[in-house]
């Protein structure tokens, strides 16, 4: 049997731009004589729709479109099973609608599967939506026993005991003697989980069950899908879909095709199977401004590494002479930090401006007109009064840094019609050491990066200048000022980021446990282990800094609520995945 593995970039709503896709796709496979064409999850609508669902029209559309493929293979060959992904109706109890796989060949439709378990964590929230189905689907394909299946029915990538399912549609195709398996799948990228695919999914094609395994790539909102589509056979890996800028239609001969590498779920090959970090941030960056309508890009360039590693991925995203990079420079400023800016946009080749700012004027400015303007709003009438000197907190002095530097970006961005960027990482948003609102332009490329990661990044490129990564992290607000004076050396921070918001370790008993599992699995958590250690070694000192950053997380909520978007790479980011209240208590 010749499959084609249709693995495309859909976008929520673009029912047009999907039904290219999707031709395009049936003509390759038609072209090559395949015997199956499969595209991923929800091929139709797009996925996450999301709450697009509700409307009407939106299925009625969905619907529509289903109808325009079936119209397009009446002409194609009877042996050409083509495998979409849409929504349709429930017209009995339940939630509304269904998740649907439908099996197409020669203008009608041969096969409907209705996707059995529904994921409700993290980013998804499909039993809002959708009611589950109960049947399997069994077809005789080119002489083989299809089954089909729909990404969470094929298993389980949450790497927990807790959250189980009563059926298990693998199992019973296996027990229905079913001899391929094909999976529509929209799987987005975490870190280590095109390899945990693999890892979970070959050894249950032993004995003797080929896998198809088709997923979506491209970026969508925060989600970033790697593709990386397989077909697997008895544990071993027949085929890899590699190609992640653009769409592929990969032709497999699943009957002929021999073993690329045998049994893929091993530990040797994570790292050979999991796609380069840096090229998903450029798609999803690519996918969301070129998406939205948009083709510049503009930055603040401090010289710092954060700022740095946006700009790379931006001139990589819409190309250098798309991108505006603007300094913006105060009397704290140091030398070295404009050299460096100048230095990494001659090597990236993108647009430079230096906009010089001075806030003490406006700070003068605002502060002389308070006083003067102040007035208490009395019921027999207004009344000229003072504010309290000792109200006054000195921080906001150095934070209208920030906001003018906002400020200018924001102009720059609504003059010239460039989408603005945040240069904001994980780690200093889980301690909201950044002034409020300072991370709210449109999108922010390394929002889910902790500072380790972007500084891995930058070291990886000759064109972001190696004194940028090398020097100690400042916000430059103030003489002398140091991100970890403020907080902690990031070699420490990182990782208890980490373990707070990622693994929900919420006392420092069970972050010592954490650690020495991650060190004895050397697992990388920090951009200096030798630091950790030596931090971990005095327990005292370390439970007070693991209590003070962890309850400073809790508090900053209320900020990172406030910030835009950005690429979801973790188990779990700041975002739509991750629901903590704003005003509570626990934290």
């Amino acid at each position: 049997m010749k499959v084609c593995l249709a693995q495309i970039n859909t976008t929520p709503g673009d029912f047009d731009g999907n039904l290219r896709a999707i031709k395009q796709g049936i003509d390759a496979g038609s072209a090559g004589a395949a015997d199956l064409v499969v595209f991923p999850e929800l091929t139709i609508p797009g996925y996450l729709s999301q709450d697009l669902i509700y409307q009407p029209k939106f299925i009625d559309r969905n619907l529509e479109v289903l109808q325009e493929v079936i119209d397009y293979s009446a002409d194609l060959s009877p042996s050409l099973h083509i495998v979409v992904g849409c929504i349709e109706l429930n017209e009995s109890v339940g939630k509304p609608y269904f998740n649907v796989a439908i099996v197409i060949a020669a203008g009608r439709i041969v096969g409907r599967y209705i996707k059995q378990l529904l994921p409700f964590y993290d980013v998804f929230d499909e039993l809002r939506y959708f009611e589950a189905g109960n049947e399997l689907l069994v077809l005789e394909i080119a002489g083989s026993k299809v089954g089909f299946t729909i990404c969470e029915d094929l298993w389980n990538d949450k790497g927990s005991d807790d959250y189980n399912y009563a059926d298990n549609p693998m199992e019973m195709y296996r027990q229905a003697g079913v001899t391929t398996i094909v999976s529509l799948n929209s799987s987005p990228f975490v870190e280590g989980k095109p390899w945990n695919r693999l890892n979970m999914i070959a050894p249950g094609s032993e004995p003797d069950i080929t896998v198809v395994y088709v997923n979506q790539r491209g970026g969508q909102d925060e989600l970033v899908f790697d593709g990386q589509s397989f077909v697997v056979r008895n544990g071993d890996l027949l085929h890899l879909c590699e190609a992640l800028f653009e769409d592929s239609f990969d032709l497999v001969d699943i009957s002929r095709v021999k073993p690329i590498e045998s049994k893929v779920y091993k530990l040797e090959h994570r790292e050979h199977r999991s796609p380069n970090l840096k090229d998903l941030l450029v798609l999803c960056l690519r996918d969301y401004v070129v998406k939205s309508g948009f083709s510049k890009l503009v930055l603040a360039s401090s010289g710092g590494v954060d700022s740095a590693v946006v700009c790379k991925l931006a001139c990589e995203a819409v190309g250098p002479e798309n991108v505006h990079a603007i300094r913006m420079p105060s009397k704290f400023s140091s030398l070295h930090s404009r050299e460096d800016a100048i230095k990494l946009h001659e090597n990236l080749g993108c647009w430079d401006y230096e906009m010089e700012i001075d806030h003490e004027p406006t700070v003068q400015l605002l502060n002389e007109r308070y006083r003067s303007s102040a007035t208490m709003m009395l019921e027999d009438g207004p009344i000229n009064t003072k504010l309290t000197a000792g109200d006054y907190n000195s921080i906001a002095d150095e934070n209208i840094q920030a906001r003018m530097r906002d400020l200018y970006v924001m102009h720059f961005s609504n003059a010239f019609g460039a989408m603005p960027l945040s240069t904001g990482n994980k780690t200093e948003s889980a301690c909201g050491y950044y002034t409020h609102f300072d991370m709210n332009f449109s999108f922010a490329p390394i929002k889910d990066l902790y500072k380790y990661q972007v500084v891995d990044i930058a070291k990886a490129f000759k064109d972001i200048p190696d004194n940028i990564w090398q020097k100690p992290p400042s916000a430059e607000l103030a003489h002398g000022q140091t991100d970890e004076e403020s907080l902690l050396p990031y070699a420490i921070l990182d990782p208890i980021v980490r373990a707070y918001v990622e693994d929900y370790v919420s006392t420092y008993a069970e972050f010592s446990i954490w650690l020495h599992r991650h060190l004895k699995a050397k697992a990388k958590i920090s951009m200096d282990i030798d630091v950790l250690r030596q931090w971990s070694e005095q327990p005292i000192q370390a439970q007070k800094d693991f209590e003070k950053i962890s309850g400073l997380i809790g508090r900053m909520e209320f900020k990172r609520r406030q910030t835009c978007p950005g690429t979801k790479v973790s188990k779990v980011a700041f975002g739509i995945g991750r629901r903590i209240p704003i005003v509570e208590k626990w934290s």
